[in-house]
């Protein structure tokens, strides 16, 4: 028989607070990745901008800001790198706050995750062109929420020129079955949080067993700062938010990045 039961008032309480929980995952999570790309510091002023047309009135995904950056000549390793995370992070930080409501950071992430697809989309065919380059998969498993943080760690290693699978939204099973079929020299595993920790080493004592060859594999995300021993914890063979580390962990080389700096898209 169908419960058609209202919630009861503390029932709805922990379920928007379970949602507020997940969207603070999914904002802060940013903050996990560290960037060495842009090699450009950040001007406060353009920054407050930014956010400022992030969260500007309206429900439409779509946005006019990096119409501006271009227009002040930022390159796009910078807009992905440095003002993405920090918008994230003053978000999360007014969020916190309570200057924020929960309706406008939702917004503003969507729009900080359509830039990043946007900016993001030429170097997804660049990284598919060279096939002798490292292949590496990103996993952010299907019950966490953190996926801003996901999407700019592959966008970083795509820019290093890497082979990027991200698997984002997908079940267990489809991940195995990539990891069955196809070939990776690293394995990257996204941990939001400790309450995820066993369901992490769940996922990589599968990935063991699927993988027909020796893979190492490496634990990121913001459970990284607060977990001790992590590798311990889940399995894995390295602990790293740092892109870059987890290449040098893994024994792994980017290719030459010679390539011109690409400008901001409006």
């Amino acid at each position: 028989m169908a419960d058609n039961r209202r919630p009861l008032p503390a029932e709805t309480d922990a379920v928007r607070h379970g949602e507020v929980e997940s969207l603070a995952t999914q904002v802060l999570s940013a903050l996990a990745q560290r960037s060495g790309h842009s090699g450009q510091a950040l001007d406060e002023a353009v920054l407050a901008n930014f956010c400022a047309n992030i969260l500007r009135g309206g429900t439409a995904i779509r946005t006019d800001s990096v119409a501006e950056l271009r227009r002040q000549g930022i390159n796009v390793a910078t807009v992905l790198d440095g003002y993405i995370p920090a918008a994230a992070r003053e978000l999360g930080d007014r969020w916190c706050r309570d200057e924020l409501s929960f309706a406008d950071v939702t917004i503003g992430v969507a729009r900080l995750q359509a830039i990043l697809r946007e900016l993001g989309d030429p170097w997804i065919i660049d990284a598919m062109a060279a096939a002798d380059v490292p292949n590496i998969m990103l996993i952010v498993p299907l019950e966490e929420f953190h996926t801003l943080g996901g999407m700019t760690a592959a966008s970083q290693l795509r820019r290093m020129g890497l082979s990027v699978c991200l698997c984002l939204g997908q079940s267990e099973d489809e991940i195995l079955q990539k990891v069955a079929t196809r070939k990776f020299d690293m394995i990257a595993v996204s941990v939001s949080c400790g309450q995820r920790l066993s369901s992490a080493r769940d996922l990589i004592e599968r990935l063991r067993m699927a993988l027909p060859r020796p893979v190492p594999i490496v634990v990121g995300g913001l459970a990284v700062e607060g977990t001790e021993d992590l590798c311990t914890v889940t399995g894995a063979d390295y602990a790293t938010s740092d892109p870059k580390e987890a290449l040098r962990l893994c024994g792994l080389k980017a290719p030459a990045q010679n390539a011109p700096e690409r400008t901001a898209r409006g």
